[in-house]
């Protein structure tokens, strides 16, 4: 009598080849940055909360601000990556949070995706001086012009 074993264990290998081609294409979520937790936000007050305070309750900001009254931005998105295709990006929340020279909250702001804008990149090239040089004419140039005693 003939044994259906190697059948059926053909059988669950492509069932199990299959399965894991399903999950492979499953979406994954990620999260980067900080993504500021709205309790820890009511939490903070403008002009009763400090830095230190600002500090405990949601952490060390993203970034800072460089020029004038110190701002503390805290950015964070939720990004979907399915199989092979690019990310997109679903989320995007930045809070920012303005101080005063007494180091007290100023203002307190929030911005979305929907907030942000595209960036056109300029095609254009900034001409530089000198000669085009291939990677040839390096190599060859490079021959001869090292000696010993250079090391």
């Amino acid at each position: 009598m003939p044994s259906n074993r190697p059948v059926s264990f053909f059988r669950a290998t492509i069932v199990g080849i299959a399965f894991a081609g399903l999950i492979a294409c499953s979406p994954q979520l990620t999260t980067h940055g900080n993504m500021v937790d709205p309790d820890a936000l009511a939490k903070v007050e403008p002009g009763r909360t400090d830095q230190a305070t600002v500090l405990g309750l949601m952490g060390t900001p993203s970034a800072r601000g460089s020029f004038g009254e110190p701002t503390w931005y805290y950015i964070g998105q939720i990004t979907e990556r399915q199989a092979f295709y690019r990310p997109k990006t679903l989320d995007r929340k930045v809070v920012y949070i303005d101080f005063d020279e007494a180091g007290l909250v100023k203002t307190i702001g929030a911005l979305n995706l929907s907030d942000g804008k595209k960036i056109v990149f300029v095609s254009r090239e900034t001409p530089t001086a000198g000669q085009r040089i291939t990677l040839i004419k390096q190599l060859i140039g490079n021959i001869g012009r090292f000696t010993p005693e250079d090391n």
